[in-house]
């Protein structure tokens, strides 16, 4: 709207000086100048009010280094006096052309944890710059952004584990689950006609390992984070060659994870989740009994991961349970 009130000040101006000069060249000039900002203020006015967009959140949980895919589906424009572009807002300082239809919008947030999508920001413009008008679409929506797992964790070797068995501690087949390793998959079965299926592995004879997280004695939401990458890919590691247990804090019990179905989806949603525990939580065990554990400690994160925050995205808020920090 600045640019539309710079031109009509510039025509006035015009006005003024073809009436002193007599110039009606200059005259004719003025009125171009505010021909052109009528017609591009009535074409974004009436786009304005034509306009009907919907908004889909494609997925509502996604990886820290995925994108939320927002789908946009935009009626109504139709043929005005001057073109219109809908435009929508990505970051802090830039804006995104959408089609006639519409179009997708792939917002990274950055940050694990609990989110919430506010309405989006779109604005429409005439062809030459001189009117925008701003509109927010869609409702607030929740968003869960899961921890990426750090696969570089050194996990302890197991008591019992010998190299070169293909069969170590094998206890059937069952379906194959994506994601599962591919030196599990038995391919006797495939060759049969069975379809697709994986060794099933027991327990060694030591018991499972345990994974302790533990986020006491540090209010930094980084180490946090860190803490949660670190579980993951340890989790992930140890579900790929027979499954570990599980305790978070304020747990009781540990939770047991053999492959990455169901159990591994409710751990990797309750790490995204995983916030500062307050002294009166009191601190995990630390021994796991008889098989090898691993003791993940916020409070010992690496100075590394306690770099700058990034930049919070436009239209991502936190939630009521979220640490209070930008994405």
């Amino acid at each position: 709207m600045k640019r539309a009130g710079g031109l009509l000040l510039v025509a006035v101006a015009l006005v003024v000086v073809a009436g002193a000069l007599a110039s009606l060249a200059l005259f004719a000039l003025a009125v171009g100048l505010l021909a052109v900002a009528a017609s591009a203020g009535a074409s974004v006015t009436l786009a304005a009010h034509r306009l009907v967009v919907t908004r889909s959140v494609l997925q509502h949980e996604v990886g820290e280094d995925q994108p939320v895919v927002v789908c946009l589906q935009v009626r109504g424009l139709g043929r005005l006096l001057l073109p219109v572009q809908l435009e929508a807002q990505v970051d802090n300082d830039g804006w995104v052309p959408l089609a006639e239809g519409g179009g997708l919008l792939r917002l990274l947030v950055g940050r694990r944890g609990p989110w919430r999508l506010e309405p989006s920001r779109l604005r429409l413009r005439d062809g030459f710059g001189i009117v925008d008008w701003v509109v927010l679409v869609g409702r607030p929506e929740p968003l869960l952004i899961l921890p990426a797992p750090d696969l570089r964790v050194a996990i302890p070797p197991r008591p019992d584990a010998r190299a070169g068995d293909p069969d170590l501690d094998l206890d059937g087949l069952e379906p194959y689950v994506p994601g599962t390793p591919i030196s599990r998959v038995h391919w006797p079965a495939l060759a049969r006609g069975a379809g697709l299926q994986q060794r099933r592995l027991t327990a060694p004879a030591g018991g499972l390992p345990l994974v302790v997280v533990d986020t006491a004695d540090t209010g930094d939401p980084r180490a946090v984070d860190w803490a949660a990458r670190t579980a993951a890919g340890a989790i992930l590691q140890l579900a790929a060659t027979g499954g570990c247990r599980v305790l978070l804090p304020g747990d009781q019990v540990a939770t047991t994870v053999t492959d990455l179905t169901a159990a591994w989806h409710g751990v990797h949603r309750r790490l995204a989740m995983l916030q500062p525990a307050s002294p009166a939580a009191g601190r995990a065990p630390l021994e796991a009994g008889p098989a090898p554990g691993l003791y993940v400690r916020a409070a010992h994160a690496p100075a590394e991961v306690l770099g700058p925050q990034p930049r919070p995205l436009p239209g991502v808020g936190a939630t009521a349970t979220e640490r209070g920090a930008g994405p």
